[in-house]
C-alpha cells in the first residue's frame, strides 16, 4: 500500500468516525425504537416467576449501577454536554476514570441491555439487540480513544496502558475530591433521568396494550 493510499483511507476512518460520534444519538434512536417495535414479554396474571418477570428482575439492579457509574462520572468531568464534535480541555484520570476508560459508554450499555430485557423478557430476542448496542458503544468508545490520543499522546498513553477501557480495575488507588457532590451531578443530569423514565414508561405501556 502506498503512503498517498493509507493517507486516504486515514481521512476516510476519519470522516466517518465523525459521522457515526454525530448522529449516535439518532443511532441508537432507531435501536429504541426497533425494540418498541418487538413484541414485549407480558406480566403474568398472577404471581409466578415467568421470563418477563425475570426479565424485570435483571433490568432493575442494571438501572441501578448504571445510574450509579454514570453520576460517579459526571462527579469528575465537570459540565454535561451532549456535543456533535469531540472536543476535550482536558484529558480526566482521576475518580471513577482511574480505574475505567469509559465509565459512560458502560453506563448507557447497561441502560440499553436494562431495557431489553425489560421490554423483551428472558428470551434470545434479547441476544440480537444486546450485541447491536455492545458493538454500537464499543465502537465509540474506540472512536473516543483516537481522538483522545491524538490530542494529548504520551499522557493518554500512559493513562490507558493503566486503565481498562470497559472492566474496572479494583486496585487501591489515592482518592480524589470530586467537582461535585454526588447530588449535584445527578440533578445536572436530569435530563437523561426523564428520558430513561420515559422510556421506562413507554415499554410499560407496550405491555398493557398487549393485553387488550
Amino acid at each position: 500500500m502506498t503512503e498517498r493510499s493509507r493517507d486516504k483511507g486515514v481521512v476516510v476512518n476519519s470522516k466517518f468516525s465523525a459521522v457515526l460520534y454525530r448522529f449516535r444519538g439518532y443511532i441508537l434512536g432507531l435501536l429504541a425504537v426497533a425494540l418498541v417495535a418487538a413484541p414485549p414479554s407480558l406480566l403474568p396474571k398472577r404471581f409466578e416467576l415467568d421470563e418477563c418477570v425475570a426479565g424485570f428482575l435483571i433490568a432493575i439492579p442494571l438501572f441501578l449501577a448504571s445510574a450509579v457509574l454514570r453520576v460517579r462520572a459526571r462527579q469528575f468531568i465537570g459540565e454535561h454536554t451532549r456535543g456533535k464534535v469531540h472536543d476535550a480541555d482536558k484529558l480526566v484520570t482521576v475518580g471513577v476514570y482511574s480505574r475505567i476508560r469509559h465509565p459512560l459508554y458502560v453506563s448507557n450499555t447497561g441502560f440499553a441491555v436494562g431495557f431489553t430485557f425489560l421490554h423483551l423478557g428472558v428470551s434470545l430476542w434479547v441476544v440480537p439487540f444486546t450485541l447491536a448496542v455492545v458493538l454500537f458503544e464499543v465502537v465509540l468508545a474506540r472512536i473516543e480513544d483516537r481522538f483522545l490520543e491524538n490530542k494529548f499522546g504520551e499522557t493518554w498513553r500512559k493513562w490507558a496502558s493503566a486503565t481498562p477501557a470497559f472492566f474496572p480495575h479494583f486496585i487501591k488507588l489515592p482518592s480524589y475530591r470530586p467537582q461535585r457532590s454526588f447530588w449535584q451531578a445527578f440533578f445536572a443530569d436530569r435530563s437523561t433521568w426523564l428520558w430513561l423514565l420515559f422510556c421506562n414508561l413507554v415499554l410499560i405501556l407496550r405491555k398493557v396494550v398487549f393485553y387488550v
